[in-house]
């Protein structure tokens, strides 16, 4: 049975056409992705399916009885009430009846054996029960237990006001009731903005196993293809569906693209040698009825016709290649990183303890961990916002840093997109405009203002905003928020090309697994150092097992592509310091050289199995074959790279 069908619709914004003639409908157990370009009317059209907005022209049709659900990026509600009454709206039925039964427990109590309303109340009573089990009731905590525990929202934030919510905190406790609603249709824009890793890897398990329909738009690509089992994509104006997961869209697209290419190139020809002929024979009297002929195919043929979609604007941010720093970009010592002021006990936080971090030149460092375990709190200290109480933080000779924001402020509203990059070029329009094409900005968006502009559009600006200087040392608070897929892996591609060094904050796996030379993860209030993503993500399976695994080292002192644990101890003395250090490079060495080992036999083994004929015979297997080599060279790259900086200190 279909929740929603669309017939026909028309829609437009601020004067741009989004959609026309878009006609689908959506079922009740459909596990779908919406997929597009920033700009197309995704969030647009999430808002028409849960009737927030109107079409202007066709019609939709909603099932009666059905309850459709749209979380939001920037969710707008009713804000002076405590989180925790807020959830439990979720479960009112069950709430207002526990309320009930504790009620009527209280008046059994104060009635005596043979008293003559005991057994009307205690029909009462069990009418309640009855109601209450039917309602969920006796399950509704455990709902609302695993879905605040999953999302990683404190205890201490539900009995907080939603007026004292960050913009990020409201977000996850809006997404929290979202899954709680148990809905026919779950609407989902952009659900893995500020959440951590661990919990958008609960977020795919909820999404996997849920019984009803949801709709989701992610820039998450592996959230996308785990649990999308049908594809809505919104381009040139349309929306069209294919059932299947990502991955099969992808492929199954680009063919009827080639097929469609192929098609339009035959039609032209055709036409072409029909115009021939007429040109040719339609003056000649016995020809002439044939040429007529020709005149009329050739019509048919042009009113058929329909040009294939233009081959899409890559994004292509072309980071400029900052000068060289000093080897030592960052040094940043402290016996701990907090939240308030350090001369006042009662209202300071301490977040991370035992800070000793040394970041190199050329390093891509992810810094990683639980929502609230300080990681924006560091970066902040490092690009200079935050003071310590105690400790140093230390920028090299000619590093110049450059901090991208969560939050994002730094645009005038009222500008036009131009106007926000024109000061930064020394008002060359012509510059700049150059500049905003490669960002993905034509000659039509770059008049639209800053307040018209879609998440992934005002993302795109502030990237170009913060890159056109001179940094040598970028610093990038979750880059990813907002940005659709094909953005993504346009930053990934630029941040793996940038010869500067980085420290980004994020919770795409995917960026992770592309950019990160080495990973700092906060644990525990401790700073953990792990020599590579995969070391990483093996570290934390392990850990997640319940699986003993090698410590990692508790300090986070860096090396070129590597790590370098904090001195054992301050009475220590510069010999055994140095011949400590010495110990661990050569151990460095040889884990480097067994990570490249590692990445050429599994590449080998890959090769060796795309030489069997056989291997051909399967193309869905073959491709993803293909993605693995494409996936292991990568690695391999990386791995070499750490493999020679180590080379070279020890030279």
């Amino acid at each position: 049975m279909s929740i929603v069908t669309f017939n026909n619709v028309e829609k437009s914004y601020a004067g741009q056409r989004l959609f026309a003639s878009v006609s689908f409908a959506i079922d009740g157990h459909d596990h779908a992705v919406l997929v597009g370009r920033n700009g197309t009317g995704k969030t647009t059209l999430l808002r028409l399916i849960a009737g927030e907005e109107h079409p202007d022209g066709g019609t939709i049709t909603r099932a009666r009885g059905h309850r459709i659900w749209l979380h939001e990026q920037t969710p707008e509600l009713e804000r002076d009430r405590p989180v925790r009454d807020y959830l439990l709206e979720a479960f009112g039925d069950a709430v207002e009846l526990e309320a009930a039964l504790r009620a009527t427990e209280e008046r059994l109590s104060g009635l005596a054996e043979h008293s003559p309303g005991l057994r009307d109340t205690m029909r009462s009573y069990q009418q309640l029960q009855r109601r209450f089990e039917a309602a969920g009731g006796y399950g509704y905590r455990d709902r609302l237990g695993g879905v605040v525990e999953g999302l990683g929202l404190p205890d201490d934030m539900l009995e907080r006001n939603l007026l004292t919510l960050s913009g990020g905190e409201l977000t996850r406790v809006t997404l929290a009731r979202a899954l709680l609603a148990d809905a026919d249709l779950l609407l989902l824009d952009e659900p893995t903005n500020h959440l951590d890793i661990d919990s958008v890897e609960w977020l795919e398990g909820f999404l996997a196993e849920y019984r009803r329909a949801f709709l989701l738009v992610t820039h998450d690509r592996r959230l996308l293809e785990k649990v999308g089992r049908r594809v809505f994509a919104v381009e040139h104006e349309h929306v069209e569906t294919q059932g299947g997961d990502f991955a099969t869209y992808l492929k199954e697209s680009e063919a009827r693209l080639d097929l469609m290419r192929r098609e339009y190139e035959q039609d032209l020809e055709k036409i072409e040698q029909l115009q021939r002929f007429y040109d040719r024979f339609h003056a000649k009297k016995d020809k002439a009825k044939q040429a007529k002929a020709k005149l009329t195919q050739i019509e048919r043929i042009k009113a058929g016709l329909r040009e294939p979609p233009r081959q899409k604007r890559s994004f292509k941010l072309g980071l400029p290649q900052p000068k060289p720093s000093a080897r030592v970009v960052l040094e940043l010592k402290t016996p701990a990183i907090g939240v308030g002021s350090a001369d006042d006990p009662a209202g300071h936080s301490v977040l991370v303890r035992d800070v000793d971090v040394v970041i190199e030149r050329g390093e891509k460092v992810a810094l990683l961990g639980p929502n609230g375990s300080g990681k924006t709190t560091l970066i902040e200290t490092v690009a200079g916002l935050r003071s310590l109480a105690a400790g140093a933080s230390h920028l090299g000779h000619n590093v110049r840093p450059a901090y991208y924001s969560q939050q994002g402020r730094e645009l005038d509203e009222d500008d036009t997109v131009l106007q926000a990059v024109l000061p930064l070029v020394g008002q060359d329009e012509q510059t700049a405009r150059g500049l905003l094409g490669r960002f993905q900005f034509g000659p039509d968006e770059v008049e639209k203002r800053v307040d018209m502009l879609s998440g992934g559009e005002r993302s795109r600006l502030r990237l170009l905003t913060l890159l056109v200087g001179d940094a040598n040392f970028l610093l990038l608070d979750e880059p990813t928020n907002h940005l659709d897929m094909g953005s993504v892996e346009a930053l990934a591609d630029a941040l793996e090309d940038y010869t500067g060094t980085i420290l980004f904050v994020t919770h795409d796996r995917h960026l992770i697994d592309r950019v990160a030379s080495r990973v700092l993860e906060i644990h525990d209030s401790r700073l953990l150092n792990h020599l590579s993503a995969a070391r990483y993500w093996e570290a934390r399976a392990q850990r997640l097992g319940h699986v003993s695994e090698p410590a990692p080292q508790p300090a986070a002192r860096g090396g070129k592509g590597a790590g370098r644990a904090a001195p054992s101890g301050a009475a220590a003395s510069r010999g055994k310091e140095s011949a400590e250090e010495a110990r661990r490079r050569r151990a460095r060495l040889r884990a480097a050289e067994a990570a490249v080992l590692k990445a050429e036999k599994e590449l080998g083994e890959i090769d060796a199995e795309l030489a069997e004929p056989e291997t051909y015979a399967d193309r869905a297997a073959l491709n993803r074959l293909l993605d693995r080599r494409t996936d292991v060279e990568r690695c391999l790259k990386r791995e070499y790279a750490a493999w020679e900086r180590l080379v070279d200190e020890e030279a």
